[in-house]
């Protein structure tokens, strides 16, 4: 089969959204003629470079950027200028409580229109440019989000007259009465009508989308995210005493927060005035991670390496004795996070925040055993944490192994080698 890919991104080592499809993709290559379409490595580089890489995939590294698209960076920042637009600041959050603001509704227009409009332009100059003369497309796979990668598979679809496959990452919105989220919803009812299968990484995104989105439920399919066994790197300990902690990864604007970490490590040091951790975090908003550790007086427990390189965070990740995750439970969405985590055969604490029923990442931990979850609003989560931390605490201090009993047999159904075969049996069932 020849196989077209749009993935925003591709073999991007600073940015865990990479891996879903680096890896489905070259595995992919060893059986099927693949073709790649991503964005460069910069978001605003705007220069063109198509070339086979190590594993024999044509790439098209290609950004198209919209005058207004430019004219939002230019004078509104963000990389791609959309989230001036898609995003209310707090200030109109409180004049606009009731009713969004006349100018906000002109905004979201403006903007998916040049959506589309750059999907058919984009499209358009995919097919003149990067998929070679001599080749027929056989299947268009599209993964969002970014929203936009779905009008672009649909393009696609009716320029090559292919077939295509819509992959959602996460669903590109919640159901309220937000504008911007009718609008989309709208699109999406309008253009996944002509998808040949629609694939959701999350249990709860089938359903939200068989709901009113995807008409024929036959289309939809759970085809999970997951990771690479052969990149599992082997636990390095720190013989010290001392239990380390790391997280890694954006707190995204605080909604990810870590007050039930802090409260329980607070509860077991009075539990146990010896009880000793160090919690080492890198990636983005971790000022705010910092603020909520000198609420709970834990300051001096954190030690904060900023953004680095994702292979840094990796080795960081290696050396951890246990792995913190902080997740804001989204419906349709499946941190990736945990999937890297699980990687490094370490006890995982799992802290699930927003409100509502257990986010799926809760029950990931607990069907394959891979630590504890707890949830941000339960106050009865404390003392189970706090508990659990004491127990590691102590098998670390007297240098016996953490527990940790995964059930590896769970674990190897999530390894991409597996995944790919149920990618490449939708590709050749539509075909």
């Amino acid at each position: 089969m020849n196989i077209l890919v749009v993935t925003p991104f591709f073999k991007h080592d600073k940015n865990i959204a990479s891996v879903r499809w680096t890896n489905i993709s070259t595995r992919l290559a060893k059986k099927h003629n693949v073709i790649v379409v991503s964005q460069p490595h910069d978001d605003m580089d705007m220069s063109l470079d198509i070339s086979k890489d190590d594993d024999g995939i044509l790439v098209a590294r290609i950004n198209q950027k919209t005058a207004y698209e430019k004219f939002a960076v230019k004078y509104f920042g963000g990389a791609t200028g959309d989230d001036w637009q898609t995003s209310t600041n707090s200030a109109e959050d409180e004049a606009n409580k009731n009713e969004e603001s006349f100018v906000r509704k002109m905004k979201n227009r403006v903007l998916f229109s040049s959506m589309k409009s750059k999907a058919k332009s984009y499209a358009r100059y995919i097919v003149k440019n990067v998929i070679p003369k001599d080749i027929k497309i056989d299947v268009v796979i599209s993964s969002a989000c970014p929203f936009i990668e779905m009008l672009i598979g649909y393009e696609l679809k009716r320029q090559l007259k292919c077939k295509w496959i819509s992959d959602f990452r996460d669903l590109p919105f919640v159901n309220t009465d937000r504008h911007d989220e009718k609008i989309m919803k709208k699109i999406m009812q309008e253009r996944l009508v002509y998808a040949d299968a629609v694939i959701s990484i999350a249990k709860k995104g089938i359903e939200y989308l068989s709901c009113d989105i995807v008409t024929d439920r036959e289309k939809i399919h759970h085809i999970t995210n997951g990771f690479s066994m052969a990149d599992a790197r082997e636990p390095i300990y720190k013989d010290d005493g001392v239990l380390h902690i790391v997280h890694t990864g954006s707190l995204y604007g605080g909604t990810r927060k870590a007050d039930l970490f802090f409260k329980a490590a607070q509860l077991a040091r009075q539990e146990n005035p010896e009880f000793n951790y160090i919690l080492e975090c890198a990636g983005g908003n971790n000022e705010t991670l910092i603020e909520t550790a000198k609420k709970y007086g834990e300051e001096n427990n954190v030690k904060n390496f900023g953004f680095i390189p994702r292979e840094q965070a990796l080795d960081l990740q290696g050396q951890a004795d246990i792995l913190l995750a902080l997740i804001y439970k989204t419906t349709g969405s499946f941190s990736a996070k945990l999937f890297e985590y699980t990687l490094n055969k370490k006890p995982i604490i799992c802290v699930s925040c927003g409100a509502g029923d257990d986010g799926e990442e809760t029950g990931y931990i607990r069907e394959l055993n891979l630590g504890i979850a707890v949830e941000q609003t339960n106050p009865d989560d404390v003392k189970l944490l706090c508990d659990y931390l004491l127990k590691q605490y102590e098998l670390k201090a007297e240098n016996l192994p953490l527990y940790f009993k995964p059930e590896n047999s769970l674990i190897s159904e999530y390894d991409h080698d597996n995944i790919v075969n149920k990618i490449e049996n939708l590709c050749m069932s539509i075909v």
